[in-house]
């Protein structure tokens, strides 16, 4: 999709280092950025609880360990309601030094588009470095 800076992330999610989205703002890429005061496991099963309350009938489909730019990752795919839409969602938790890291990417469910639009989401998500 053509992304597009979102300048009021931080209102919404005053964690996000950065978030993008297309201009209908029908895929979204938000990455947030804590101090790590938790092991990768308990803030993974913070951020579920947490999206678990902003969509209705939230449902992980999948879980697994993954790698992120050379860091351990807990990755899940979910689905869920919210805004009147069906969402597609991909949230990668990881741990760097003495940050946690949280980059959720999630699109519309209800779109023709949604396995070509999470495809994208995964491959963005795939290509982030850190450089420092």
């Amino acid at each position: 999709p053509r992304w597009e800076v979102l300048p009021d992330a931080r209102k919404t999610l005053p964690t996000a280092v950065v978030a993008m989205g297309t201009g209908d703002e029908t895929t979204l890429l938000v990455v947030g950025r804590e101090l790590a005061k938790t092991s990768l496991e308990a803030h993974a099963a913070a951020t579920d609880r947490q999206l678990s309350e902003i969509y209705e009938n939230y449902r992980r489909i999948s879980e697994r360990r993954a790698q992120l730019a050379g860091f351990a990752a807990i990755e899940r795919r979910y689905r869920g309601t919210a805004d009147a839409h069906d969402w597609s969602g991909l949230v990668l938790t990881l741990i760097r030094g003495n940050d946690i890291y949280t980059v959720l990417g999630m699109t519309w469910a209800d779109s023709d588009l949604i396995q070509i639009q999470e495809n994208v989401i995964a491959r963005t998500i795939a290509s982030i470095e850190f450089t420092k």
